[in-house]
């Protein structure tokens, strides 16, 4: 039944975009184990089970510590065998971590429940591994490609803090919005996965984009597939300079978007802010963000990926120090909304580096190395941030923090320059 319905989709149009609509389903699902999400429920945890904001946290530094190991193994798969297993297996185990986080009797099962769903979220379904599938089945249209596959999350992790909210003003506990969020697993993202995943486009007798594309839409004299001729392997760019200011970049701006959505509804609360308005402030991040992941990974069809990056990063500075301003529901709808356009671009654009660095043929495994370092930052960043908090009591002191790490990420970008090609290829892709 697969093969014939992927024979027919296959038929009507380049099977590349069902791939990447499969690959971003599963992204959109994972948004539930997220930063955001966590965020958007954190009161109700913390009032329902008398666990600290340091507890939680500190969960969800396990759980992406959890992610970051299973990045790579999950990066390299997409790169020999497909995703279409990985995705699958992912769902499940994903499914089986939301249901034990809904039914834990104590912050040590909710601990396990978090690690299995973050795990399987960002390690498979919502991390490099799906920006895998992005870059194997584009070349011209991988900007934005890696936007609409980049966007996922955020904009599940917007729908998802809207529902809840929803669903707690009519009765919903928290437990019962993670328990129905594994079935939501279950029934979404494992059978389209089995269904109309594929390995690659070459599997299917396809070439990327479906075959040659015009590059009247890039800026003349622009090649960002380059690197393709040449393939990389994992070893060969790790011993460039570039990958390591890259890496670095990556961890740090990925640490201060962490902390920036993780207390955003906290932080609006103590505020004056409205509980509702607070979720609604953070949906509106989230759906900018979202947004923000295609408009840059657009834009870079035209400008270069690194000076989008560095410019997206000291904007985003400047943003955070705007936000400490913020004192009524109106200025953080706005402000929420402009953060989401500049915080947001970070995940696209050096995706889209690292393949104008080092091709598409070893990206996984380049991809989730560095997703293992970004996840566990990812985590710190809000732990780093609780203890600067109960210390300081001050939402100054972490705001603070955060706009120092959006300038030291544009300046790792501003160091990392293309490296020369490897004298000789490793391997010949097939």
């Amino acid at each position: 039944m697969s093969d014939r319905l992927v024979t027919r989709l296959r038929g009507r149009f380049y099977y590349g975009w069902v791939v990447l609509a499969v690959a971003s389903l599963g992204g959109f699902v994972s948004a539930g184990s997220s930063q955001m999400y966590m965020g958007s429920v954190l009161l109700a945890i913390t009032g329902d089970t008398g666990w600290t904001y340091t507890a939680i946290s500190s969960a969800l530094l396990a759980g992406t510590v959890t992610g970051g190991l299973v990045s790579p193994l999950a990066g390299a798969w997409v790169d020999r065998h497909g995703p279409r297993l990985l995705m699958g297996l992912a769902a499940l185990v994903m499914a089986a971590g939301f249901v034990l986080m809904g039914w834990s009797p104590n912050l040590a099962v909710f601990y396990v429940g978090y690690m299995l769903a973050r795990g399987a979220a960002q390690g498979a379904l919502g991390g490099a591994a799906q920006r895998a599938i992005a870059v194997h089945w584009f070349l011209h249209y991988r900007g934005r490609a890696l936007g609409i596959a980049s966007m996922s999350v955020p904009l599940g992790g917007a729908a998802m803090a809207f529902a809840g909210a929803w669903a707690q003003r009519h009765g919903w506990t928290w437990r019962e919005l993670f328990v129905a969020m594994g079935g939501l697993t279950v029934l979404t993202v494992l059978p389209s996965a089995w269904l109309l995943l594929r390995r690659s486009p070459e599997a299917l007798g396809l070439q990327p984009d479906g075959g040659p594309v015009a590059t009247r839409a890039a800026r003349p004299g622009r090649r960002r597939v380059a690197a393709d001729e040449y393939p990389w392997t994992l070893p060969q760019a790790l011993r460039t300079r570039a990958l390591h200011l890259l890496m670095a970049a990556a961890v740090v701006a990925i640490a201060a978007n962490g902390t920036v959505v993780f207390y955003h509804v906290t932080y609006l609360v103590s505020r004056g802010v409205s509980q509702v308005q607070a979720v609604t402030a953070v949906s509106v991040l989230a759906l900018t963000g979202a947004l923000a992941n295609v408009v840059w990974g657009y834009l870079s069809e035209f400008v270069a990926e690194r000076t989008l990056a560095i410019v997206s990063q000291l904007l985003a500075a400047a943003s955070v120090l705007l936000w400490l301003t913020v004192d009524s529901a109106g200025g953080a709808l706005l402000m929420s909304a402009l953060m989401g356009l500049l915080v947001r671009g970070e995940g696209s654009l050096t995706g889209l580096i690292l393949t104008h660095y080092f091709g598409r043929f070893a990206f996984g495994r380049i991809a989730g190395l560095m997703a293992s370092f970004q996840l566990v930052a990812l985590g710190l960043g809000p732990v780093v941030a609780s203890a600067v908090y109960d210390v300081s009591r001050s939402y100054a002191a972490i705001y603070g923090l955060i706009a120092a790490g959006y300038v030291g990420s544009a300046c790792f970008y501003l160091l990392a320059r293309r490296p020369a090609p490897p004298a000789e290829p490793a391997f010949q892709p097939t």
